[in-house]
């Protein structure tokens, strides 16, 4: 009878925890096309070419915008629906779809016109952040997690 109770509450432990647990995305998930966080400005000068315009570390291409230092991508973002995440998830899509490919955010920052969902990579090295309005993702944003 012991070993049961035991049982029970080890049991319930462990899903009380796991229900207290949050999103832990691969790294190799947080990109925007064939652009993440961390790669050199070598690596996106040869699959992008020159951006089309730039502003010290900001550089402008036509569906996105790169922060570059030090010869490293620090932050990728976009408001246009033709550059998607490796899963598929791209601006315009509904917010119901980042549970379903990320599962819950480790943070959720209402504010008054819009919601930010942000998710971690498992080893916290890098971030994607999803900003939606009405239910709907209008930007996305890849960056180093400073």
């Amino acid at each position: 009878m012991k070993f049961k109770n035991l049982a029970a509450i080890i049991c319930g432990v462990m899903i009380l925890s796991s229900s207290l647990c949050f999103a832990a995305v691969d790294s190799g998930k947080i990109a925007l096309g064939r652009i993440s966080p961390g790669m050199s400005e070598t690596d996106l000068i040869d699959a992008f070419g020159q951006p089309i315009h730039r502003d010290g570390d900001d550089w402008t291409y036509q569906t996105f915008k790169v922060e570059v230092e030090r010869g490293i991508v620090e932050e990728i973002s976009t408001r246009s629906d033709t550059i998607t995440t490796p899963d598929g998830v791209r601006v315009g899509l509904a917010a119901e779809i980042l549970n379903s490919t990320f599962g819950k955010a480790d943070k959720v920052d209402r504010d008054y016109n819009d919601t930010e969902y942000e998710y971690y990579s498992t080893d916290r090295t890098k971030k994607i952040e999803f900003k939606v309005v009405n239910g709907v993702i209008v930007k996305i944003t890849c960056k180093i997690n400073n």
